[in-house]
């Protein structure tokens, strides 16, 4: 059994000392929580559990946002919401939640390995995280914390792959739009107050706002870009308070121009859209951003042919999928050198120019023969 540092009080080591639950090893470590595998004592069955950390188990606002996040997971039951199946507190009054335990991946951990996400697969991943929060939205849930690590790629028993929207542990609860909703923070969070991760902050949220749905419309309009593009739009921003400046008063690039396949210009213009730094400005509802999306996915399709992406030492193919394009055919580039990643239209030219040259210099021979004769 691995023994955990993050309770020195258990006598085994194991946090869950005292609960259904047997500690089997750590996952993740967050600023309010450690992450860990457990064991169902008596079902045998492993799940996930979230702990807050012993040191904050004394700040009535986290406990409280402990609950709010078990509430709200037990109110979402959604395909593409992480199900929740226990809450409670450990003998050192540090409450935890249970949730089950998925196979796969985040959205950044496929980024980080080489993953190149086809278009089809972009449109999906976020249309399904859409349908997720549209139902968290329904409650008065906004998520506040959207980006690619809080996005789960589940691998199902068929081969398929599904997105779980996880982590609700910063989410804000809105009075007022649902009976069924979790109370919300006893002690309400003072305005001026920054949540979230700086790079996939909504402009809003960046000023210590309160905010509504529409900050979860702009995360996934952030995701949806990296997916696209395999960067974020306000990566180039190197701390924390230039990435929130960069929410506020950059214009991103369109992802068009910088990814890796072929992006439509609708979809560049929805992802645009879901990016204005005005919140009235913006896509309006999460089922909004799905049926534009649905739209783009009803434009002319092409097959992609299966190549190969280096990423250092990694080597990934990307599954054979449809990808959407004006176009009759292409190939994604895989390289970003510019003498090995010439377009079509280049090589033409070139070709062309050489048949050319040879046509001319066989043609000037003639000449030249016609007049003075051979030797």
């Amino acid at each position: 059994m691995v023994k955990s540092a993050a309770n020195p009080k258990g006598s085994s080591g194991d946090p869950f000392d005292g609960t259904p639950y047997r500690l089997e090893r750590p996952l993740a470590r967050g600023g309010m929580g450690q992450v860990y595998l457990v064991e169902h004592r008596q079902l045998g069955r492993q799940f996930v559990a979230k702990i807050l950390h012993d040191q904050l188990s004394a700040d009535p606002q986290l406990v409280d946002r402990f609950r709010i996040e078990a509430q709200s997971l037990g109110r979402l039951k959604h395909p593409n919401i992480v199900s929740i199946f226990g809450f409670g507190t450990t003998r050192d009054n540090r409450p935890f939640l249970v949730t089950e335990y998925l196979q796969g991946l985040t959205i950044a951990q496929e980024l980080a390995s080489g993953t190149v996400f086809t278009v089809s697969e972009a449109i999906r991943y976020a249309r399904e995280t859409l349908a997720a929060l549209a139902v968290a939205h329904d409650l008065g849930i906004v998520h506040r914390d959207i980006k690619p690590e809080n996005l789960f790629i589940q691998q199902q028993p068929d081969g398929s792959t599904q997105v779980k929207v996880l982590d609700f542990g910063l989410a804000r609860v809105i009075p007022g739009i649902s009976s069924r909703a979790p109370q919300p923070l006893n002690v309400p969070t003072d305005t001026g107050v920054v949540f979230g991760t700086p790079h996939y902050v909504s402009p809003e949220g960046a000023l210590g706002q309160h905010v509504d749905h529409r900050a979860d419309i702009y995360g996934v309009g952030l995701v949806l870009y990296a997916m696209l593009a395999r960067q974020g739009p306000f990566d180039h921003a190197n701390s924390k308070m230039a990435a929130m400046t960069a929410h506020l008063t950059e214009t991103p690039i369109e992802p068009s121009k910088i990814a890796r396949i072929p992006v439509p210009p609708a979809l560049d213009a929805v992802v645009m859209k879901a990016l204005q730094k005005d919140p009235e400005l913006r896509i309006q509802t999460a089922k909004e951003f799905s049926a534009l999306l649905e739209e783009v996915a009803k434009l002319p399709e092409s097959s992609i042919r299966v190549v190969t992406v280096t990423n250092g030492s990694a080597t990934r193919g990307i599954r054979p999928a449809q990808v959407l394009s004006t176009d009759t055919s292409f190939e994604v580039p895989v390289s970003r050198d510019p003498t090995s990643g010439l377009s079509h239209l280049a090589w033409a030219i070139l070709i062309g120019l050489a048949l050319f040259s040879a046509v001319f210099v066989f043609a000037v021979g003639r000449l030249l023969l016609a007049k003075y004769g051979g030797p």
